[in-house]
């Protein structure tokens, strides 16, 4: 067995699947050391055992069913990344597996399918080299909210009178209500063909009720506990991320993209700051000090956290959203957004939600008296990759959108 390669852990009862996922991932075998147990006590026995990676279970099984068994496997080894691959649909296993799982697929599930599912979950170890952080990303299961927003949710899902439309809205003021709502959505609990960016549609897409439903049975919305935690900090990173979200997709549509794309751009604006909400929900001492430090000796945000914490707040949002399923180009726009120089598949500014959202997160800033507002941009902004890509020629406009947006806000 080679020591250097990932461990994915496959659980079923039954014998005839797990021969059938031997054979299906076959072409596997030399990327992956693959185990297979057959049920929830021999997959303990192995965990128990050795370290695993990735565990990919059944949901229906007697004795310990998928959801006891990812629960164990989160006290157990909370770095691993945790996948339901189930044809077992009922409403009451799904919420009971929302919690411990990072994504749920049903079967019959192509390999391939599977397979990207793996190598994403997979990209969290090649990006976070810290165990604590590997265990802070994967144990997250739902990022808190401001307890305003959350209490204004209730209300109205509790109003006989109650609105999807206005259920959207109140989620959409929010990044912690946002982003949780939009992992369910992408998760494949719910059999959505399309990639869902867009909050209302997503409403929509699970109905009414079932967004009630989720907040009573799966709890998945959660406040921060400010006891603390500076809540004007975070009521300032929420503005500000709700501002890069509107700015982005303003960015967008000044080069023709489609829909989709401007759904994509905008959820990676207002969600390119989740690893911040991360981090201040579970080291709020530790993202103190890196204000700080910043407030005492100046520097870039990136290096002051990597240099404190052993990562940033972009790796952290980037995998984070990767392994909750959310799309390729808001994974890619959330993870280099103050680093786009560092992606390697970026398109050209006309196509990418990265370029949008690099702009706006440092367009939206105020430019503070007395300082040369091109001075000030490109003390953030990554000019050679503007450049490269076509966009430097438009910082200006942009930079006139987002006097218009703050004045909106103001």
């Amino acid at each position: 067995m080679d020591p250097v390669l990932p461990t994915i852990l496959f659980v079923d009862d039954e014998k005839g699947v797990l021969d059938g996922l031997r054979r299906s991932l076959y072409g596997q075998r030399n990327e992956w050391n693959m185990r297979f147990a057959l049920g929830g006590a021999e997959a303990l026995a192995i965990l128990e055992s050795q370290p695993v990676d990735v565990v990919v279970t059944d949901m229906r099984m007697p004795g310990m069913d998928g959801a006891a068994l990812l629960d164990r496997v989160r006290t157990l080894q909370p770095q691993t990344a945790r996948i339901v691959l189930s044809g077992f649909s009922e409403r009451e296993a799904i919420f009971r597996t929302i919690g411990p799982a990072h994504q749920y697929y049903v079967k019959p599930c192509q390999p391939q399918v599977l397979v990207e599912a793996i190598r994403r979950a997979l990209t969290v170890r090649r990006t976070l080299h810290s165990p604590a952080l590997l265990a802070l990303v994967a144990g997250a299961t739902s990022i808190p909210a401001l307890p305003h927003a959350l209490t204004a949710l209730f209300t109205e899902l509790q109003s006989p009178n109650g609105s999807a439309s206005e259920v959207a809205r109140i989620i959409s003021s929010d990044v912690g209500l946002t982003v949780n709502l939009l992992k369910l959505t992408n998760s494949g609990f719910f059999y959505i063909p399309l990639a869902i960016t867009d909050v209302l549609q997503a409403v929509k897409m699970l109905g009414f009720e079932m967004v009630r439903a989720l907040t009573v049975m799966a709890g998945i919305f959660e406040a921060f506990r400010c006891g603390g935690i500076d809540c004007d900090v975070l009521r300032q990173l929420e503005q500000r991320s709700l501002q890069i979200g509107v700015l982005a997709r303003r960015i967008a549509e000044t080069n023709g993209l489609g829909q989709a794309a401007l759904d994509q751009t905008q959820c990676a604006g207002m969600l390119a700051h989740v690893g911040s909400l991360l981090l201040f929900s579970n080291w709020p001492d530790a993202m103190a000090e890196v204000r700080r430090g910043l407030d005492r000796s100046g520097g870039g945000i990136i290096a002051a956290e990597r240099n404190a914490l052993g990562a940033s707040h972009a790796d952290l949002g980037g995998v984070l959203l990767g392994l909750w399923g959310f799309t390729d180009p808001v994974v890619e726009a959330v993870l280099y957004h103050h680093e786009p120089s560092r992606c390697e598949y970026h398109s050209n500014a006309e196509s990418s939600p990265l370029v949008a959202v690099h702009a706006a997160q440092h367009l939206i800033k105020p430019v503070p008296a007395g300082v040369d507002s091109m001075t000030a941009w490109m003390g953030g902004l990554d000019m050679a990759f503007l450049g490269r890509v076509g966009a430097a020629e438009k910082i200006g406009s942009w930079a006139a959108m987002a006097d218009a947006i703050r004045q909106e806000g103001a």
